[in-house]
């Protein structure tokens, strides 16, 4: 089929001939409206620029009868006492139709049509479309486009999409030769790909056939419909618009007023710009209903993954979508729930509960609660180190794809080179953005639960706040996107409701009162942080933890701390049992402390020395099963959190970590 010819004169008169062909098969174009052209929007609707009035809500704008309408149901020559559907000239073996199903059948019968070129009964609308050589999509990207493409998730889809459509189009192309058809060499794969992307971003749901076709004839999926003149309005997000199957033709309602001279749109839902490149070919900048897929990679033997297992046995029905709704939302994004935490206006519940469970410890994970509707860690004392942790590596993550757009960007061109590369730059830099001031929120919580000097007021918040912020290079977002973060921020509240859950090792001792402190800190210094083992992480807070465990379990001190301290302890002796033979390979760590528990003797009298009396007269002090305990504890309730987050804004992270140990608040 001759393309139509690149000038927007041919292009809007190939259009306004589709509406006359729409027109005369018993169609309608209300009269505010008009299809226009320009350069940003190419061929559209609008309304008129000279029609007096707005059009009002529920007017409807265009119809498309269902005697112009493509879908399987003409493929195989529909007929019913409530509609019929023709064939117009394809003639596809039933064998075939059989043999592939309904989306195959559907996909040949528009190459057919494509290929009768204006002998098709379609030619007024096929004319219009975009031809083979014109689309946009991944697939048709050349090696050039993709190198915009890299370090993002399409690449990765396109090639899932390409190996699935090769499969299915080499079984089609088997069948039809089998069957003996006529003309077989003229149905390319590069045909095949054309009908499949224009069917993927054209096509509307079999439901608007229903006033044509049979209940039990009308499947609720596989079954695409291609709808002329119905589908020439762009893309709107959250355009308010409705489609209304009647008994001879489907209408296109507009739920919201438009002045004149405003674009008709339409709305294919709320899809991020990952999908609009992918299924339609084209990016939306600032599209408030972006977001990022995140694909965890669930092993069958891993917590989740048993959790997963076990969700399917107690709810089938509930898991049959096996979709996981794991995202990362723009801040921007304006369909969140109308009540819940902050944390998850920027992360799908989905996602953080399943995080929570594989960043879980296994006193956590003891707690998993799996019903119809998804499966969390249950809310209870203890268990915010769970949702700590989680938040960690959600920004972990941020920052290593932060990194990973960057340096596959670096040899980019300044500027695109064509349409193509022009949406991939906008849907590359919208990832961008996205990641970006997701690990500003993200990194916030964080802040809070190491902020041991300030309260919970507004005022504290507010300043809090400030500080977190000011590490924002100046000009780095525009003023409404820090704004819109201060919002999500400061909106809702957050599923971390204390400050000061996270310590850093010296930051311990700060849990002890301060005639307490100084005589353990001199003694730290003195007779522990001195020593060969003082570089590794896991021996140092074993001894700070059973420091701070003895200190709680000594008769002359434990009336002298703090409700939260003293619960803290009596948790953990509750939940980690007291037991110092251990099966698997000792660290280098473990090694350390069974070196310094052959040395009780010394530590002891340094203890007293040091005025710390209540650990020179302790038995447990630097004894090996309470160093064992002591280990096992801070290995399990230890959370690596990001050293500095936002550095990634000013230059590529080392992806530094910290170690903090989480000591929940009452």
């Amino acid at each position: 089929m001759a393309s139509i010819a690149e000038s927007p004169e041919n292009r809007l008169q190939a259009h306004t001939d589709l509406l006359n062909w729409v027109i005369s098969h018993g169609g309608f174009l209300a009269d505010s409206v008009c299809i226009a052209h320009d350069d940003s929007r190419g061929v559209h609707m609008q309304v008129k620029r000279d029609w007096p009035s707005p059009i009002s809500k529920d007017t409807r704008v265009v119809n498309t009868p269902l005697g112009v309408t493509m879908s399987y149901f003409n493929a195989i020559g529909y007929s019913s006492p409530k509609g019929s559907f023709s064939k117009h000239g394809i003639e596809l073996p039933s064998s075939f139709i059989d043999a592939v199903g309904r989306e195959e059948t559907t996909a040949f019968f528009l190459m057919g049509q494509f290929l009768r070129g204006q002998d098709s009964f379609w030619y007024p609308y096929l004319r219009t479309l975009p031809q083979p050589g014109q689309m946009t999509t991944p697939l048709f990207f050349e090696e050039e486009d993709v190198d915009w493409i890299q370090g993002t998730g399409i690449p990765d889809a396109s090639v899932q999409r390409f190996q699935t459509w090769d499969q299915k189009f080499d079984f089609c192309m088997e069948r039809l030769e089998e069957s003996g058809f006529q003309g077989l060499e003229e149905y390319t794969w590069d045909l095949y790909l054309w009908a499949w992307t224009i069917i993927t971003s054209r096509a509307f749901s079999a439901k608007v056939l229903s006033s044509a076709v049979k209940q039990a004839d009308l499947p609720e999926e596989g079954v695409s419909v291609l709808l002329p003149l119905i589908d020439l309005p762009n893309h709107r997000p959250l355009a308010k618009v409705e489609w209304r199957a009647g008994e001879e033709d489907i209408g296109m309602i507009m739920l919201e007023d438009i002045s004149p001279g405003e674009e008709i749109s339409n709305n294919y839902g709320p899809r991020n710009n990952e999908q609009l490149l992918m299924n339609y070919g084209f990016c939306i900048s600032n599209n408030p209903t972006d977001y990022r897929i995140v694909k965890l990679g669930v092993k069958s033997d891993s917590p989740l993954g048993q959790a997963k297992a076990r969700q399917a046995m107690m709810f089938p029905e509930a898991t049959k979508n096996t979709d996981d709704h794991y995202y990362i939302f723009n801040v921007f994004y304006p369909l969140l729930a109308p009540e819940g935490p902050m944390e998850h206006s920027i992360i799908s519940p989905a996602l953080f509960n399943a995080l929570t469970v594989m960043e879980g410890n296994d006193r956590e994970r003891r707690d998993v609660d799996i019903n119809e509707s998804g499966i969390s860690i249950m809310h209870k004392y203890g268990n915010g180190r769970s949702t700590l942790a989680a938040l960690a590596q959600v920004s972990f993550e941020l920052i290593a794809h932060i990194a990973m757009l960057r340096s596959t960007g670096e040899d980019l061109p300044d500027q695109p080179a064509n349409l193509k590369q022009t949406f991939a730059k906008i849907y590359r830099d919208g990832q961008s953005t996205l990641d970006k001031t997701a690990l500003v929120i993200t990194s916030w919580t964080l802040a809070r639960a190491r902020e041991h000097r300030r309260g919970e007021g507004w005022e504290d918040i507010k300043a809090l706040l400030a500080e977190h912020m000011s590490k924002i290079p100046p000009g780095y977002f525009p003023d409404e996107t820090l704004s819109k973060i201060r919002v999500r921020i400061l909106e809702r509240p957050s599923l971390v409701p204390k400050n000061g859950e996270l310590f850093r090792l010296m930051e311990l001792f700060a849990l002890l009162p301060a005639e307490l402190q100084g005589p353990c800190g001199t003694y730290w210094a003195e007779h522990i942080a001195s020593g060969p083992w003082a570089t590794d992480p896991q021996v140092m807070f074993s001894l700070a933890i059973s420091l701070v465990a003895i200190t709680a379990r000594s008769e002359q001190t434990r009336p002298m701390l703090s409700s939260r301290l003293t619960r803290w302890v009596d948790f953990l002796i509750s939940e980690y049992p007291l037991d110092a033979s251990n099966d698997q390979p000792e660290s280098q760590g473990q090694q350390f402390l069974h070196a310094l528990s052959a040395n009780k003797e010394r530590f002891i009298h340094g203890a007293a020395a040091c005025g710390v009396t209540w650990l020179a007269e302790s038995t447990e002090w630097m004894d090996a099963q309470w160093l064992q305990w002591a280990c096992t504890v801070g290995d399990a309730e230890r959370v690596l959190i990001p050293l500095e987050p936002l550095q990634v804004f000013v230059e590529d992270p080392a992806m530094a970590k910290q170690a903090a140990l989480y000591v929940p608040r009452e």
